[in-house]
């Protein structure tokens, strides 16, 4: 704590190599491949990961994944870059860094009202305990599977949400008159012992740089069931979400890195999560697929993904406004991620049995 990036990577470098293998050396000191694998060997299975301060010892051990979601994410913003235009690249970004960079975090009640519909939606009793989800092997999927098919009612009440709740704080950022939103959330279920995704910035997947990603825990999240991130882009002071039912927090997930680790805790996490993009920055960037390294942005491609609102102003006072959706509902896709892209659920069925 209180040293810069540069510090800590020096640091990492001089400490000795740990677990590589050699002729003769055991399989069970390699290096994994798999980074939940390698944070969770390396802190012993441990429910919980220091963070004040986050150990050097286990950062040498997450180093070469991390290392490899920088080249990704300077790649994918270099061809973004080339596909913009120098002037007009520097030009958003710099206010997306002045604005909208550093994470944050509020209370709101109005989660309660998306949890109420979530459980309906998911076939539940308003007093079932999220958390222990996993008590039931087969409840996680059962309760995805009735989701697919009865999602309006949550679709219904997390477009409020966002509108009523979430493009406030980005107006209060930076004023702008518009601003486009995830059309549907992506659903987090992480059982005890399951494992979500490794280091990254989402403009690596295509999406675009000035996303502003909002996290919404439907239950208890923290330690090991929780998201880690940088507070900045470049920080790599990794900590983890941690809250309760009403607690939100945003950040600039497009650029700044987030990782999770191996569910160790003995409770599942229910989050959704979603992006907003300030109206003055979503088509000045360009799609940087076509260039080396870039990614193909499909979110913004094919309509269905984001949704815009608009600031409707009440009774002629500026002071007092509204967000209105300007356009339909869509029906989510694949790109919201699992349980959307689930083709055959006989299929997942069959392996929940096998395992």
């Amino acid at each position: 704590k209180g040293i810069s990036t540069t510090e800590r990577l020096n640091k990492i470098k001089k400490l000795p190599i740990e677990g590589s293998l050699s002729k003769g050396t055991s399989q069970t000191s390699k290096n994994f491949q798999w980074f939940g694998e390698t944070i969770a060997l390396a802190t012993q299975k441990s429910s919980s990961i220091p963070i004040d301060p986050f150990p050097l010892s286990l950062r040498q051990k997450i180093e070469p994944h991390i290392d490899k979601a920088r080249i990704k994410r300077q790649c994918a913003l270099s061809a973004i870059r080339e596909a913009t235009g120098t002037i007009e690249y520097d030009e958003v970004m710099e206010s997306f860094k002045k604005y909208y960079s550093s994470e944050g975090s509020l209370e709101s009640d109005n989660v309660l009202s998306l949890k109420s519909v979530l459980l309906k939606s998911f076939g539940l009793p308003q007093s079932h305990n999220l958390s222990l989800l996993h008590c039931n092997k087969l409840c996680k999927n059962q309760v995805l599977h009735k989701f697919t098919k009865n999602f309006t009612s949550f679709q219904i009440e997390y477009d409020e949400f966002v509108r009523t709740t979430c493009a406030p704080v980005v107006e209060a950022m930076h004023d702008c008159d518009e601003i486009y939103y995830q059309a549907f959330p992506c659903l987090r279920i992480i059982q005890p012992n399951e494992f979500s995704i490794g280091p990254h910035a989402d403009v690596t997947y295509g999406h675009h740089p000035c996303s502003i990603n909002f996290y919404v825990p439907i239950t208890r999240i923290g330690d090991t069931s929780s998201l880690f991130l940088e507070s900045r882009p470049g920080s790599e002071d990794w900590h983890p979400i941690e809250g309760d039912l009403g607690h939100i927090k945003f950040f600039s997930g497009a650029q700044a890195m987030h990782w999770t680790p191996e569910n160790k805790c003995g409770y599942t996490r229910v989050s959704i999560d979603f992006r907003l993009i300030p109206g003055q920055m979503y088509h000045r960037l360009k799609c940087g697929g076509s260039f080396p390294g870039g990614r193909r942005d499909i979110f913004r491609g094919t309509k269905g993904y984001y949704n815009k609102c608009v600031k409707k102003i009440c009774n002629k006072s500026e002071s007092n406004f509204l967000w209105e959706r300007d356009g339909p509902f869509y029906t989510p896709d694949q790109r919201c991620g699992f349980p959307w892209t689930v083709k055959d659920w006989k299929q997942v069925y069959e392996k929940a049995d096998n395992e």
